[in-house]
This record gives C-alpha cells, structure tokens and sequence, in this order.
C-alpha cells in the first residue's frame, strides 16, 4: 500500500492549520480594535485670566494726610466796639460803647506745617465761651485757616483768616435796658505763636463796618496744648 501521498497530505495540513489559526486571530483582532467607540475630542478651554478687582476703600495705615492734631485749652481777655442806640426805637446815637471782657475755650489743630512733607498750612477751630460789653454773653464757634511758618522743632509762627459763628445774649443792664438774642456771622483775622506746648494767639473780629454800626473786637488767647 502506498502510504507516501497520505502522509504528505497530511503533513500541509498540520502546517497550514496554525496559520489559519493566526490569521483568524488577527483578523478578530482588527475587529475588536476597530469596534472600540471613539473617544471625541475634548474641547480646548481658555485659560482664565486673573481680573483686577476694584478697591472701592483702599487701606493705607501710613496715612498722614490729616495733618498733626492738637487740643488746647486757651483762656484770655478782650476788647470790643458797637454802637449805642435809642430804646425802643433803635436809632444810632452817634456814639460807641466801648469795654474789655474775658473769654476761654478749646483749640482744635490740624498743623500739616509738622509732616513730613512739610505743608506750610493749618486748620484752627475754637469752641467757646465770651463775655463783652458788660452784659453780652457770646458763645461762638470759630473757624481759620493759616499760613504756617516753622522756625523749630517746637516753635511756629501762623497767619490767617477765617469765619466765626456766634449766638450773642445781652442781659438787661444800665447800658441795655432790654433784652436781646442774636445770630452774628463775623470775619476772622489772626496770627498767633507756638512754642509746644504753649501757644498764643490773636484775633480780630469784624462784625460790619459802616457809620454808626461798626461792631468789632479784639481777642487775646494764651493757652496749653494737652
């Protein structure tokens, strides 16, 4: 029997079986990867830029734009001017009514001449208390402004102009037989001295100027700064 051609036969197909069996492999293969589902494309995000926020109150502990605050405590005398007129009519005599008076209150500094920068400029406030004329209690609140002149450390010189706002009381008296109550606005000049923590200081006041109505003073401070 001729068994040469059976096992040739069978020969090819134990080799051509692994082939077949690899090529099928791959090919499942190529279909797995194939039916993969596609992953899409994420979308590219800008990056955020850093805004600059707005600073409505802004906080700067360095802060010296108020100026060096002082508080004095001032006493001193007066000498004031008005005109005498006729009860109840209220006419001029012609003459004036002239007599010294005292005063005290409280200073209120603002002095920008003692920064840093070195403005040659003050704030002033006074709140006080007055008597004149013999029989007129003034109390009266007194504003200015002035240009400062520093010589020291501790020693200054300041000129200025200001306003004043008084409530003036006139008690009955031999020279006022009635009572009166009144609103003056006036004008302020003044200068004044500093050797810290004493202080001097000068004021003229303008009520009006005109005949037979002039009302003005003369006020002299000497105070200590607490």
């Amino acid at each position: 029997m001729n068994t040469r051609p059976s096992l040739l036969l069978l020969f090819t197909f134990l080799i051509a079986l692994p082939l077949s069996n690899t090529t099928m492999a791959e090919d499942y293969g190529d279909d797995i990867v194939d039916q993969r589902p596609t992953e899409s494309p994420r979308p590219i995000v800008p990056p955020k830029k850093n805004r600059e926020r707005r600073r409505y109150v802004t906080d700067h502990p360095e802060r010296s734009d108020a100026g060096i605050f002082h508080v004095a405590a001032a006493v001193g005398g007066n000498f004031y001017v008005e005109p005498t007129v006729t009860y109840p009519s209220r006419v001029p005599t012609g003459n004036y009514a002239k007599d010294f008076g005292f005063q005290a209150g409280a200073y209120f500094d603002y002095d920008y001449s003692q920064m840093d920068e070195n403005i040659p400029l003050a704030l002033r406030g006074f709140v006080g208390y007055k008597y004149i004329l013999r029989s007129i209690h003034v109390f009266s609140f007194d504003g200015m402004v002035r240009r400062m002149f520093q010589f020291s450390e501790k020693t200054s010189f300041g000129i200025g102009m200001g306003a004043s706002t008084a409530l003036w009381f006139r008690a009955v008296t031999d020279i006022s037989p009635e009572e009166e109550i009144a609103f003056l606005p006036s004008l302020l000049i003044g200068a004044g001295f500093e050797f810290n923590p004493f202080m001097i200081d000068f004021k003229w006041m303008i009520n009006r100027f005109a005949t037979d109505a002039t009302i003005t003073g003369f006020e002299l401070y000497f105070g200590v700064r607490l």
